[in-house]
């Protein structure tokens, strides 16, 4: 790839090309979680869970990624709800749901790898992707202890839709070439986000739940 000269100056004195794409990668993808947390009304888990997932998947490809967080999930929720009934502090109920994610996370990578399942490829997931995803779960069982299982599920939703179109953003090669050789859309996007940060009218969501209630107000009358 041709870089334009002070990409190539940062990568000449020392910055390594893939930091600088991953640090790239963590701008972007911020900035579409602060677009869909205040502009569409889309909750997820921060911006730090987003992040790692939309990154993680950039690694493993969405098939794969998705696959992974659906058995994440999945034990999880046995975990929490078989641990609960038993009396012990919470770190302690953490470090053994991890225990059983990576057990979990083993027998998946076998049995896709036995059976193929349409996940032929799944031994070459680099590890630290797949350690990314399992550290969704932290998020998910915090959610779920504290709040509804309902409510835990449509975070869950909007995080992996929020981390979704960051991945297809980072990942399209026309994307990532533009950006690394026109760095100054990082100030741009801090500009961005402070704009965002004032917004103040309704969001997306807003709309369609205000007039579903006119709706009903209307449907009453």
């Amino acid at each position: 790839m041709n870089y334009s000269p002070f990409t190539s100056w940062l990568i000449t004195n020392g910055l390594p090309e893939k930091t600088l794409e991953l640090l790239i990668a963590i701008t972007i993808v911020a900035t579409v979680v602060s677009i869909f947390r205040y502009i569409l009304g889309t909750k997820s888990y921060g911006i730090y869970a987003p992040i790692i997932l939309a990154i993680a998947y950039s690694y493993t490809g969405l098939k794969y990624g998705l696959a992974t967080t659906v058995v994440v999930i999945t034990t999880t929720l046995i975990s929490h709800y078989l641990l609960k009934k038993i009396r012990m502090h919470y770190i302690t109920r953490i470090a053994i749901n991890y225990c059983l994610l990576a057990v979990a996370i083993m027998g998946f990578v076998l049995i896709a790898h036995r059976y193929k399942l349409g996940l032929e490829n799944i031994s070459n997931i680099p590890p630290l992707a797949l350690i990314g995803i399992a550290t969704l779960s932290d998020f998910f069982i915090k959610q779920l202890v504290r709040k509804s299982f309902k409510s835990s599920i449509t975070t869950f939703v909007g995080t992996l839709l929020v981390a979704t179109v960051g991945w297809f953003i980072i990942t399209r090669d026309f994307a990532s070439n533009y950006v690394i050789n026109n760095l100054w859309i990082i100030p741009a996007l801090i500009v961005f986000n402070l704009l965002i940060g004032q917004f103040r009218g309704l969001r997306l969501n807003d709309y369609f739940r205000f007039k579903s209630a006119t709706k009903t107000k209307k449907d009453d009358k």
